[in-house]
């Protein structure tokens, strides 16, 4: 352990002492936002198709390389995000849930490019982006775009004297936490991001600069006009309903509020909830569009590489549900990623391989000329730029979360037809104090799905579909290749892998309302159980 610490700090201390070279890097991530609702992927608005919902996105793809089959790693944020900036598949990189943090032995992208020199600076706008999960690692300013502490201080506040003046119960710590978390879905953040990525382009003159910018707005609520007034109708100039976006994943008018849940929204209720989505994607796309120009005004364009990316989709009932951090369909999986490389890739090309968000650090690093993060899951992309593809191996998902029925725990595999989604149960025969065992679903059946005739997966293959045998055992061989190379990394102790309960806003905006921390242990950490193991192929 001790001996390759003091490798990884030599080579931190070597990288640092070379002269900065290579292209500036610019890294975009649209939380929420489907693939298929951009217009590079060849979409339309349904109820307005002369609008062009994403044109500084399209314009970027017509200048670079857009992936059509690049998959996200789960359907939600945080693990989603930590592949991405980590090169590393969910159960790599550790991150499944919100009470553990990157281990201290993991390197980021951020750090690899501050370790060769780079400027490195971040601004993010949603609470899975927080530095107390590691995100902040590497980044010599990495800021949050969310509403100021004050005022999130103020809106708890009328919220608490609400529920008095209502002769209810004043709220408790975890309910004023969970409005917290609300906040974010109805906060206006994209300017105050591009208020920070702009400033800090301004100042960028000799040295090569990492940048990371991260746009929440797309994310329910589908409030469009709260953000451009209008814009609702510009993308649904016909409805007459009076149906709103606001409270979307909670609203019992969109479906029942205990499960099993059944839909009770109209048709066209719903395509206007999609037409609002729509313009909220627009929103961030003229965003989007303000730091391509503000690179183009200061003469940087010909010298950055940008990478476009959204960490996750969301579902509108395409498998019974709304929403994301469910299940992993390709709705909530298949993910946005446009690379514009001056110099390597050829404008307008598009890929049909099967990629995945933990390939954009290892790809982003290799065009830049840059060390690579040694342990990465990812492979470089820049081969496929170059009319030199290697082979392809399968992209890994996997998700583990609550649910009204339990904990839900499933891994996918996609190649480029196949879909492979595996559910897990916990076994209490194997479970005990320092780990959960897992055993294939008694309940729920292991599905494949054929894309190329089924692209929306809804209709698994029959078991006595001979196709399986040799689409499992490819699943198979990717399988045991990651899990090979999962075990041959060193790991911290438990201790320096769990995150805060709160940040350290949160903790002091709490104290400022009377509220005094009583859920975290001694050393500010929550108490859970150790990291699941790694699922065992067994009986596919």
């Amino acid at each position: 352990m001790k001996r390759s610490l003091l490798v990884v700090l030599l080579s931190l201390i070597g990288c640092a002492d070379q002269a900065p070279q290579g292209p500036n890097v610019v890294l975009i991530s649209i939380d929420s936002v489907r693939a298929d609702h951009l217009g590079a992927y060849g979409y339309r608005p349904a109820y307005a198709p002369e609008v062009l919902i994403t044109p500084n996105i399209d314009s970027l793809a017509a200048e670079g390389v857009t992936f059509e089959q690049a998959w996200a790693t789960s359907s939600w944020t945080l693990p989603s995000h930590m592949a991405l900036m980590t090169g590393l598949a969910d159960l790599s990189h550790a991150v499944i849930d919100d009470t553990f943090k990157l281990d201290p032995l993991r390197r980021t992208i951020a750090e690899s490019f501050q370790a060769a020199g780079y400027t490195t600076a971040g601004y993010y706008s949603g609470p899975y982006l927080d530095p107390k999960y590691g995100f902040s690692r590497g980044f010599s300013e990495y800021k949050s775009a969310m509403m100021s502490p004050d005022e999130l201080a103020k809106n708890m506040q009328r919220m608490k004297d609400d529920r008095v003046k209502r002769g209810q119960a004043p709220p408790t710590q975890t309910d004023m936490k969970a409005f917290r978390d609300r906040v974010s879905h109805w906060d206006i953040t994209s300017p105050r991001v591009n208020a920070f990525a702009l400033n800090f382009l301004k100042k960028q003159a000799n040295s090569p600069f990492f940048l990371f910018v991260h746009y929440f707005d797309a994310h329910y609520d589908h409030i469009p006009d709260a953000a451009q007034k209008g814009l609702a109708q510009k993308f649904d100039p016909h409805y007459v309903g009076n149906f709103s976006g606001e409270n979307w994943f909670f609203n019992p008018q969109v479906r029942s509020p205990q499960p099993p849940f059944s839909r009770r929204i109209s048709d066209r209720d719903l395509g206007h909830v999609k037409a609002m989505y729509d313009a909220e994607i627009h929103w961030v796309d003229a965003h989007v569009g303000q730091i391509i120009q503000e690179l183009k005004d200061q003469g940087q364009w010909e010298n950055t590489v940008i990478a476009l990316v959204s960490d996750h989709g969301d579902e509108f009932f395409e498998h019974g549900s709304i929403g994301h951090r469910s299940t992993l369909y390709t709705e909530l999986l298949h993910a946005a990623l446009i690379i514009r490389a001056p110099g390597t890739t050829l404008p307008g090309e598009r890929k049909t391989e099967s990629v995945a968000l933990y390939d954009v650090a290892p790809t982003l690093l290799d065009l830049t000329e840059c060390p690579p993060i040694s342990e990465s899951d990812g492979r470089s992309l820049k081969s496929t730029f170059l009319g030199k593809p290697a082979s392809s191996p399968g992209s890994f998902g996997f998700i583990f979360t609550g649910t009204a029925d339990g904990p839900q725990i499933q891994e996918c595999w996609r190649d480029e037809q196949f879909t492979v989604i595996r559910p897990f149960q916990i076994s209490r025969k194997g479970s005990s104090a320092q780990g959960i065992a897992l055993t294939p679903s008694s309940v729920r059946a292991l599905q494949i799905f054929d894309r190329k005739v089924d692209p929306r997966e809804e209709n698994p293959l029959p078991l006595d579909d001979p196709r399986r045998v040799s689409v499992l055992n490819r699943y198979k061989a990717d399988f045991l290749q990651a899990q090979k190379k999962r075990q041959s990394r060193l790991q911290s102790p438990m201790s320096q892998r769990y995150s805060p309960a709160m940040t350290t806003e949160e903790l002091a905006t709490l104290a400022e309302l009377g509220y005094v921390d009583g859920d975290l242990g001694k050393d500010g950490q929550v108490k859970t159980p150790p990291l699941l193991p790694l699922p065992v192929p067994g009986k596919l």
